[in-house]
């Protein structure tokens, strides 16, 4: 049948581990790392430099970084809080770091946050006092007061809010705690607390993992629920003010997969998503559908990932993920050990997932939102800033390459029972002339040991200000060459992959040429 040319689109869907590997689409990827398949051409992403080193802070050491949230002010500045296993700092735009450790520093740096009323509320697992602080960073974080029949105020592990109300989890229980009285702050007088048992509602056991509010919009007019979620992924859902409220009434139970920590759980607008051992539960989905049909809602592509982590990590607070509304995207981590994770993105516009993976698996164990930007938190203390530059783990203006790879879907090019002879790729690409690719073809479903290395030919870029330069001339510009390719085979991936320094990438398509025989 003679030589013939396909083109395939490049992986604007993103990862897929679900579908039959010989009927995927043809945009989606098999394995996808680093690029961002956003609205537009998929792109390589943007690089990280570091932004504060907590080693250098006062009570700060080069250990890891156990939290790491945005504290909003009522000036319009932000603070990014941070904790290392003793010591919690604040750091503000310009990086400057300030300790706002109470005297005595703390036995666990794995604090779980709310912020109310302007402060800043934080509590952990490991017998501390849960601390308010209150913005200014002269003045160090306090222990809550208060008391309740029953209660340690050092078992309270979690924090969170409700219709102008503080609830509080007591660790190894189904038990919350919290006070009669709206508005309560915690930073002066000794409130009296309340609790509200859930082992009575709640049919698996196990023991409560966090607490919030949830606003249903699945009804006719939109309405704010009190929500309850345990250990075994029993999630409860309350109408009314509060367990004193006459009008406190259940309104929806459901079990879902079992949550993979206590800050396992990303706000997205008016929505929040659960990740659990299974996947990704938005709970809007569950007003809808059955928990298996609401697990496939945003993570079906990826489940299978999030299972195979899982399995290595189970319950742990490195498990979490933010909401990052400038970039369009989620982030989720996922560490593969203690000590070293890999990031699960997630694009609004296309819904599609791809992997992000740091320079150093070591770089990103804790991740946020700050000034509009992710930042990241490291195992030796430092404090990066992500999506900015085009280099990785930048200091001191020395940085890194960043490195790309994919692996598209196999395709059968027009022609599924013809055996095909690949002779050629031409990737179309827009970038800096001279980057260098890994680029070849997988056939017939088998991975091939190696790809080709190639050049794209350097550019006649002049600066636009130079004596000698044209008005045509642009150090970003369409590459769209040749290259040559061997395999035979019924069907054929592309995978591509390198690294690129102080140079953007986008990813617009590949041609693929090759030589069609009879049908086999």
């Amino acid at each position: 049948m003679g030589f013939q040319g396909y083109t395939l689109p490049p992986p604007s869907l993103g990862l897929d581990l679900v579908s039959p590997i010989d009927n995927m689409d043809p945009a989606s990827a098999l394995e996808l790392n680093n690029v961002f398949p956003g609205a537009g051409a998929p792109t390589v992403r943007l690089g990280y430099e570091q932004f504060a080193d907590l080693s250098t802070a006062s009570g700060g050491t080069a250990s890891p970084i156990e939290f790491m949230h945005e504290y909003p002010l009522t000036d319009g500045t932000a603070q990014l809080i941070a904790a290392q296993n003793t010591q919690l700092f604040s750091i503000n735009a310009a990086g400057t770091i300030t300790n706002i450790s109470k005297v005595g520093g703390y036995a666990d740096g794995n604090w779980n946050k709310e912020l109310f009323a302007g402060n800043i509320y934080l509590a952990n697992n490991s017998g501390d006092t849960p601390q308010v602080y209150q913005g200014n960073p002269a003045t160090p974080a306090q222990d809550i007061t208060g008391s309740g029949v029953g209660l340690t105020v050092s078992n309270l592990c979690n924090v969170s809010s409700y219709r102008e109300r503080l609830y509080w989890t007591e660790r190894n229980t189904l038990k919350m705690w919290y006070t009669e009285t709206v508005r309560t702050t915690y930073v002066s007088g000794s409130p009296t607390f309340k609790s509200y048992d859930f082992q009575y509602i709640m049919r698996r056991g196990g023991y409560l993992l966090f607490t919030g509010s949830y606003t249903n919009q699945r009804n006719l007019t939109s309405q704010d629920l009190f929500m309850a979620v345990s250990s075994e992924g029993e999630i409860v859902l309350y109408s009314g003010t509060s367990p004193d409220d006459t009008a406190w009434t259940l309104v929806a139970h459901f079990i879902i997969g079992k949550p993979l920590g206590t800050r396992a759980f990303v706000r997205i607008n008016q929505d929040v998503w659960i990740i659990t051992q299974q996947g990704i539960v938005p709970v809007s989905a569950l007003f809808e559908l059955d928990p298996e049909q609401a697990l496939n809602i945003v993570s079906l592509k990826i489940n299978p990932l999030i299972t195979q982590y899982a399995s290595q990590v189970a319950l742990s607070n490195l498990w979490t993920g933010f909401f990052w509304p400038a970039g369009r995207r989620v982030y989720i981590i996922l560490p593969s050990t203690t000590s070293t994770t890999t990031l699960l993105v997630y694009a609004l516009d296309t819904k599609s997932w791809t992997q992000f993976t740091l320079y150093s698996q070591n770089h990103g164990i804790q991740a946020c939102k700050y000034t509009d930007l992710p930042y990241y938190g490291s195992t030796t203390g430092i404090v990066y800033k992500g999506e900015t530059g085009y280099a990785d783990a930048v200091a001191s203006a020395i940085g890194q390459s960043i490195t790309f790879a994919g692996r598209m879907a196999f395709s059968f090019y027009g022609s599924r029972g013809n055996y095909k002879a690949f002779k050629d790729i031409r990737p179309l690409l827009k970038a800096t002339q001279g980057i260098t690719l890994n680029l070849g073809l997988d056939t017939d479903f088998k991975r091939q040991a190696t790809v080709t290395t190639v050049t794209t030919p350097p550019g006649s870029y002049t600066a636009w200000g130079s004596a000698w330069g044209s008005p045509w001339s642009a150090e970003v510009d369409y590459i769209f060459n040749r290259f040559a390719v061997a395999g035979q085979g019924h069907c054929a991936a592309v995978r591509f992959g390198g690294s690129i320094k102080n140079s953007p990438l986008q990813l617009l398509g590949f041609e693929v040429r090759f030589d069609i025989g009879g049908q086999v």
